[in-house]
């Protein structure tokens, strides 16, 4: 809101044919005279509503072919009175002019209605006269929009292809109407809430909308409710229409068998989380100890929606159970697995990691850039943090130790042992003489099972029942897991 008084603005002036004018005029007769017409108004708007404290503007087009030459506005209950003479700002007559005058109502001003006369004169001494009509019943606050339904729709069109859209808009003053528009769709609705005489302040839109069978893709749809006054709050769903569903998540795991206890083994750490990289399209990164076996399934605790590599035909993609063997990668190392579950296909390669392993057991230096003082140390790497037993708290000047995997020493794991029932709470971190904190470090994000390694998340713990498990972490992927230890 800008809240300077009565003042004037720069005009946004566009004008098309100007030229010398003929005819002529008592005052002004140096200006040929053309048709000795009477200039032309076009107010923007006859009524503006507005409040005291908020700028608006004058707007109108005004046309003359004999030249405009002045443009007065008036009105002294405003204390406006306002001459625009042209020939101030242009060197020659214009034939065609674009009003734009900004000002401010006064927060002091009394009465609660107005008249701005505006007097157009050419320069042949004619004047055409026009009102604007200023009330003090304006608008300026958006109504608001709170969408209830999905923000991303999936229309699975083997399943249907109706969906609920529900959302709840209100306004100060009240609604005008609301609005879900499909623009790629050619789908419009406008449901006409209320009229200024009896206006209401909330409305709920619930309606279920069809969507074409025939029109596969990805189409935004727009919900839009508005005031009187043309304040409009705007929101957005993104809306796909597809053969099958586009999984918000995915895991994947690594051993054969569909029993869901095998889900349920672990304390945290599997199924692992697979990348969703585009519409129906994911990506894992994974360890193969050679031969291991591939699938991915929609839900961390069952295999009810699973898939995997096509028995009729390997190189597809399949989820029909009857179907349905391991993705097997073959080699012992990382590889990066992709799937499409529309298109029902699969790859994945074999890949070197571009980072080297942790150093491990070798000797390294301490440096300190501000006095220049070094120390060699054994680099340790492991837990510091609470909720185990021997756990060191939340300082690297000791951690609790983890060691490298024989076969692949990005792959790390140490046993933890848990009396009792306690919350475990730790950052992955190297150990340090001095107590500093070096990268690489990890912090444990016990809400979803991540694992932080650019500090942008605090550490978040949870609680582990009493038992001996083993903990494996990767350095690479960086994933990890909390297993039993036959409990």
């Amino acid at each position: 809101m800008r809240t300077r008084s009565l003042k004037d603005s720069l005009f946004y002036v566009f004008f098309g044919v100007g030229f010398f004018l003929t005819g002529c005029g008592d005052d002004n007769n140096e200006f040929p005279e053309v048709d000795g017409q009477l200039p032309g108004l076009e107010l923007i708007s006859e009524h503006i509503r507005t409040l005291t404290g908020y700028e608006f503007s004058l707007k109108g087009k005004i046309t003359d072919k004999d030249g405009i030459q002045s443009i007065r506005l008036f009105c002294p209950e405003l204390s406006l009175e306002k001459t625009i003479s042209l020939l101030q700002y242009y060197s020659e007559p214009q034939s065609e002019y674009y009003l734009d005058y900004a000002f401010t109502i006064p927060d002091d001003i009394e009465g609660n209605s107005f008249i701005v006369k505006v007097f157009v004169t050419d320069f042949g001494g004619r004047t055409t006269e026009g009102e604007i009509l200023i009330t003090l019943d304006g608008d300026y606050t958006l109504p608001t929009l709170t969408v209830k339904s999905a923000k991303d729709i999936n229309i699975v069109v083997s399943e249907g292809t109706e969906y609920t859209v529900q959302f709840q808009s209100t306004d100060n003053k009240g609604l005008a109407y609301v609005e879900v528009d499909v623009p790629e769709l050619n789908f419009n609705e406008k449901v006409q809430v209320s009229t200024e005489a009896n206006p209401l302040t909330s409305y709920e839109y619930s309606n279920t909308l069809s969507f074409p069978v025939n029109k596969l893709g990805t189409y935004k749809m727009y919900l839009r409710a508005s005031d009187f006054l043309g304040n409009i709050a705007v929101d957005s769903c993104n809306v796909l229409i597809s053969l099958v569903k586009d999984y918000t998540s995915m895991f994947y795991v690594d051993f054969e068998g569909s029993d869901a206890s095998l889900l349920l083994r672990d304390e945290f750490g599997v199924p692992a989380m697979v990348k969703h990289t585009a519409n129906f399209q994911y990506e894992a990164r994974c360890y193969s100890k050679g031969n291991t076996p591939i699938r991915f399934i929609v839900n961390e605790d069952n295999f009810n929606i699973c898939f995997g590599a096509d028995k009729d035909n390997p190189n597809k993609l399949t989820s029909v159970i009857d179907k349905l063997q391991p993705i097997i990668l073959p080699e012992s190392g990382y590889y990066k697995v992709c799937i499409n579950t529309q298109e029902e296909i699969y790859s994945f390669e074999r890949y070197i990691p571009d980072s080297n392993p942790l150093p491990i057991g070798q000797e390294v230096m301490a440096y300190n850039p501000g006095d220049g003082g070094k120390q060699s140390y054994i680099y340790q790497f492991g837990l510091a943090g609470t909720g185990f037993e021997g756990a060191f708290g939340f300082s690297t000047n000791q951690v609790y130790e983890m060691t490298p995997n024989a076969e692949n020493p990005y792959e790390l794991s140490c046993e933890l042992r848990f009396p009792k029932e306690d919350y475990l709470n730790f950052t992955l971190t190297p150990c340090h003489p001095w107590g500093w904190w070096e990268s690489p470090s990890w912090r444990y994000i016990g809400s979803d099972n991540h694992f932080c390694g650019d500090g942008s998340e605090s550490n978040i713990g949870r609680d582990i029942p009493a038992g001996t498990y083993t903990f494996i972490f990767d350095t690479h992927l960086v994933q990890g897991k909390l297993i039993p230890k036959n409990n």
